[in-house]
């Protein structure tokens, strides 16, 4: 939906005369849908971004928390690199985060380099996936990568050697492993010490709506088995996210793949997430937005 960005504009332009150009640019950051939407429409200019609109959505949505909470670095991942498309896209959007913001972005790609494993049961869904489907050229792709880093292995290995590991908070993550038991597998990434993530790490997952996919297999029973065996990290939907997105991305399906790993005991858990709230609404029915900490109770007697 458009309305805060088109009030916001309205505003703006009466207030300033700013041209439409203009007005992108005075937009203030903050964490917030106006300011996420129109960085995310300049992001989705550039065509390797645009390949995966939804890593571009994912990055800005972990950079701008993490701004807001006052931490200088993120990491973000793919789970299931193949070619390496996707790899590349989630790379430069990173690094087009990182010149927007001043948050430094870390990219990392995890894959087995020889394909899918063999599925073990109906729940990895074989009528769909097979044993050394989607394999990996490494050299290439390793030559065309920029910063990102690739973790090559199962990740029943890989995940829990990089959970140990010191490295900047998880922000986004891409899960595109295809089968119910590496996506199972994968989840343990939320289950290192609070500070190694986000408070809420933004996730997509690709092989979730569509097709033959259900509750019973794949990355639907894997988040559902995740929820039941953990009580302080969840992963729940972004419900009606598409109702806050530009147009562009409004109408694409994979709005309703993106989902937060919600970590209800990192030590930041119940901050702020964003600089300015709807701290009233006033008579005529306008919010305004400002710091908590400041003097808005003020408003009230103008």
């Amino acid at each position: 939906m458009l309305g805060p960005i088109k009030k916001l504009f309205k505003d703006i332009v009466r207030l300033k005369r700013l041209s439409y150009k203009e007005y992108w640019r005075a937009v203030p950051f903050d964490n917030t849908y106006p300011w996420l939407s129109h960085v995310f429409l300049k992001l989705i200019g550039d065509k390797r971004i645009a390949l995966k609109p939804m890593y571009a959505w994912g990055v800005l949505q972990a950079a701008a928390l993490a701004k807001v909470l006052k931490l200088p670095s993120i990491s973000v991942i793919e789970f299931g690199v193949a070619g390496g498309a996707g790899l590349l896209s989630l790379e430069a959007a990173a690094l087009r985060v990182r010149d927007i913001t001043g948050v430094a972005v870390r990219t990392y790609g995890f894959d087995t380099g020889q394909g899918l494993p063999k599925p073990i049961d109906y729940r990895d869904q074989p009528n769909m996936w097979f044993e050394g489907q989607l394999p990996m050229n490494r050299n290439q792709l390793e030559g065309a990568l920029r910063e990102a880093s690739l973790v090559i292995g199962p990740v029943c290995e890989t995940v829990p050697r990089f959970v140990s590991q010191v490295h900047a908070p998880i922000g986004f993550i891409s899960f595109d492993l295809d089968l119910y038991s590496s996506t199972r597998q994968a989840f343990d990434v939320f289950l290192g010490k609070p500070e190694s993530l986000l408070p809420r790490v933004a996730c997509y997952f690709d092989d979730i709506y569509g097709h033959t996919y259900n509750d019973f297999c794949g990355e639907r029973l894997a988040i559902k088995e995740f929820n039941e065996r953990n009580e302080e990290r969840k992963i729940s939907a972004m419900h009606g996210l598409r109702y806050f997105l530009p147009g562009v991305g409004a109408k694409e399906p994979w709005v309703d793949a993106m989902y937060f790993a919600h970590v209800f005991d990192h030590p930041c858990y119940n901050d702020l997430d964003s600089l300015n709230k709807a701290v009233l609404t006033d008579i005529h029915g306008t919010d305004h937005r400002c710091p908590p900490s400041s003097d808005w109770r003020g408003v009230l007697q103008t």
